[in-house]
């Protein structure tokens, strides 16, 4: 039976009012990392283009998840108040590393929106944004050497390595009727995942954690990061895009087939009705018909609903974790993270 989208995340005041709490926690102690973001990002560009591009990612208001992961991850360190200033640049670094690898991912996908708003590129041109973008790159560069932050250094390294490899591996996907759930799963622990793993490695290592909880809290970043790139796929098919501010379904529509859809093809009448779609999506674009038709064959066959189950996995696997770890104030609010981010 066809699931309507009456499930959303805020089906009801209860969690509405959680979520709100939730979010009014991420900002909590945060003014020092934006003060970091403000410093690392100055630049002498004014009235450019590129200058404009800098203003707008030293001002974003997004979550600032990971950022705020590794100041939680710090708390289990003897080392979090001694090193509260080097942990709140690291932060900042680490929050910057991701936005300008959406700076770049917009540019590459031409996207005409980020989070509900026209995209950099969009508003200031691609030049300006990839020039930006590599500001951005250079400045975090810079600082790591200036402040002798090595080991931090190595880690966003090789994260960025492997964030290009999750995108590399995910463009090498497109329009594959055969991609496997494993090939989707290792492009979203490089191009999603890595970074909430290594914001959490990087908060516990830089605060004086020991190897055995550094590893706990990598593993439960890395576990967090793959649930949060489920839950935005879901999201794909519950909500429609005066919600989330952006088109719906533009994976299904580039080619990049996601975890419902690759559930949902499991079952051969599904493959059936969606092969076709596939196919034709490479030569032109999709009507809105048939992109209702793809959203209503994968919800019949299961494909949401698995999706919801693999994140509910992640979820218990997640809370594990935290059972593991010393029970505090961080370990609280990261179990509130979690179930945030269950739907």
């Amino acid at each position: 039976m066809i699931q309507t989208k009456s499930r959303q995340l805020t089906g009801s005041i209860a969690l509405q009012a959680e979520m709100a709490a939730f979010k009014a926690s991420l900002a909590t102690g945060m003014e020092e990392v934006k003060a970091k973001i403000r410093l690392i990002t100055s630049h002498s560009l004014a009235g450019t283009p590129t200058g404009a591009v800098l203003d707008d990612a030293a001002s974003a208001s997004g979550k600032m998840l990971r950022p705020w992961l590794l100041l939680q991850c710090s708390s289990f360190g003897p080392l979090r108040k001694e090193r509260k200033d080097r942990l709140a640049l690291l932060a900042a670094m680490v929050e910057l590393t991701h936005q300008a690898s959406l700076i770049h991912d917009d540019i590459i996908d031409e996207a005409p929106y980020r989070r509900g708003k026209l995209s950099l590129q969009k508003q200031y041109g691609k030049h300006a944004a990839v020039y930006a973008g590599d500001f951005l790159m250079a400045r975090i560069y810079y600082f790591e050497a200036k402040e002798g932050l090595n080991e931090a250094a190595m880690i966003l390294s090789e994260t960025v390595e492997h964030m290009c490899e999750g995108e590399i591996g995910q463009e090498m996907c497109r329009y594959r009727e055969d991609v496997t759930q494993e090939e989707y799963l290792r492009n979203i622990s490089g191009k999603t995942a890595a970074l909430f793993r290594s914001a959490c490695r990087i908060g516990a290592s830089e605060a004086g954690c020991s190897e055995e909880v550094v590893e706990k809290l990598s593993e439960f970043g890395k576990t967090l990061g793959i649930m949060f790139q489920l839950r935005d796929d879901l999201i794909d098919f519950l909500s429609d895009s005066r919600e989330e501010g952006k088109e719906t379904h533009k994976d299904f529509r580039d080619g990049i087939y996601t975890m419902p859809v690759l559930k949902a093809m499991q079952e051969e009448e599904c493959r059936r009705q969606l092969v076709p779609l596939m196919r034709k999506s490479m030569q032109e674009e999709l009507t809105s018909s048939e992109i209702r038709q793809m959203e209503e064959t994968v919800i019949r066959y299961g494909g949401v609903d698995a999706t919801r189950s693999q994140i509910s996995q992640m979820q218990e696997k997640c809370c594990r974790i935290l059972d593991g770890l010393e029970q505090n104030r961080s370990v609280a609010l990261m179990r509130r993270l979690v179930s945030y981010l269950s739907i």
